[in-house]
């Protein structure tokens, strides 16, 4: 029956120990099978070395079958940041930009100097000529005389408050921003002196804030000077404030000299009332004023403000942004307090929901075939512990 081409049962070791020595086959007792015909106790006696060469010829198969990879770590998350660079100003580029603003700035203001240096002098040449033919025309030598000075004050009027007004509305913002960013970076560099790892920064970013400042366009500043800490916004206030005062108010207090004269000159003219000239003045003189102390009210209450804010936090630490990636996340505490809380901030209660449910997990694997259903009693016991009831359903 066992020539033909059926498919033959795998063979059933009966017997197969040596007596005297166990660890040596001397003969197997199989049984043979194929359809409904079987051959029962074949004795087949082989010796021990072929045992050893078959089990080598299996430990070899095993050796070489392809196995399965291990499974990867489990890798912590990757954090990725955007990182702007921003290239180092070359050398040379802040004197050049600085350079450049002088001319920007004598563009706005040297025009009026120069027509002021040709018109005003022209005028006070030609002012006796305007007193006789005043004088000629209208037989007032009050009107004579205000006609005269008029035809002087007006030149320069037209000369120098155009020259002020840009100095000090376009001209001073910019260049005393500029001032403020370079003190303000000064002090961030002295800091960073004592680390040398942050110094070569410190320097590299303080030169590319100073020539982004230079490179504002005239007029209010549009960025931020950057002042963080008391020294900074002190330093920075203190020149806003000198600013305010001497170049602003000050130039505008000049301007309104030569807008006084001429209001009161042009009154004069007109009527040859001395005091209708002095109202004209007076009035002129309150207006620049108002225009005067403009900035160096704004200076100093915008200082007040600031440094009273910065003395609530003198120096601000800087804020950590490094994510931390390897800690797991703490989990958030139940809203119900229980009484018995261990040191280490786990509540017994639920320890003992951890333990139950390891146990009942473990249940599981143990008792693949049973199907259980967890029914979770509300609180029972003092500590919060949960009372789990397990109903078993025997397949």
């Amino acid at each position: 029956m066992l020539n033909r081409a059926e498919p033959v049962e795998p063979a059933e070791v009966v017997n197969a120990v040596h007596v005297e020595n166990p660890t040596a086959i001397d003969s197997l007792k199989i049984e043979l099978s194929a359809g409904n015909a079987r051959v029962y106790e074949v004795r087949a006696h082989i010796r021990s070395s072929v045992v050893v060469g078959v089990a080598m010829i299996g430990i070899g198969a095993l050796a070489s079958a392809p196995m399965a990879p291990p499974p990867e770590p489990h890798a912590p998350p990757t954090v990725s940041r955007e990182v702007r660079l921003t290239a180092a100003p070359a050398l040379g580029s802040i004197p050049l930009a600085f350079i450049r603003n002088q001319f920007q700035y004598c563009s706005l203001i040297c025009p009026h100097a120069v027509e002021g240096a040709g018109t005003v002098p022209l005028a006070a040449a030609q002012a006796p000529a305007t007193f006789l033919g005043t004088l000629t025309s209208t037989g007032s030598p009050l009107k004579a005389f205000g006609a005269a000075a008029a035809s002087v004050t007006g030149p320069a009027n037209a000369a120098v408050t155009p020259l002020i007004n840009n100095d000090v509305f376009l001209v001073v913002p910019k260049a005393f921003h500029a001032l403020d960013v370079a003190v303000v970076e000064a002090v961030n560099v002295g800091a960073a002196a004592l680390t040398p790892e942050e110094f070569l920064q410190a320097i590299q970013t303080g030169r590319t804030n100073i020539l982004n400042a230079l490179n504002q366009p005239v007029g209010t500043p549009t960025t931020p000077t950057g002042a963080t800490n008391i020294v900074q916004v002190v330093a920075v206030e203190a020149i806003n404030v000198t600013t305010a005062v001497a170049f602003q108010a000050g130039e505008l207090l000049l301007s309104g000299a030569v807008q006084i004269a001429d209001a009161s000159a042009q009154e004069l003219a007109k009527t040859g009332n001395p005091a209708s000239a002095l109202a004209a003045g007076a009035a002129e003189a309150r207006q620049v004023a108002a225009t005067a102390s403009a900035p160096v009210v704004s200076a100093v209450n915008t200082a007040v403000t600031n440094i009273r804010n910065s003395l609530h936090d003198p120096f601000p630490a800087v804020a950590e942004t490094t994510v931390r990636t390897d800690e797991p996340k703490r989990a958030e505490p139940p809203t119900t307090k229980t009484v018995s809380e261990s040191r280490s901030g786990k509540k017994d209660s639920d320890r003992g929901m951890v333990t139950s449910q390891t146990s009942a997990a473990l249940a599981d694997v143990e008792h693949p075939a049973k199907h259980e259903r967890k029914v979770h009693d509300p609180v029972s016991s003092k500590d919060g512990r949960p009372a789990n009831r397990t109903h078993s359903n025997a397949g």
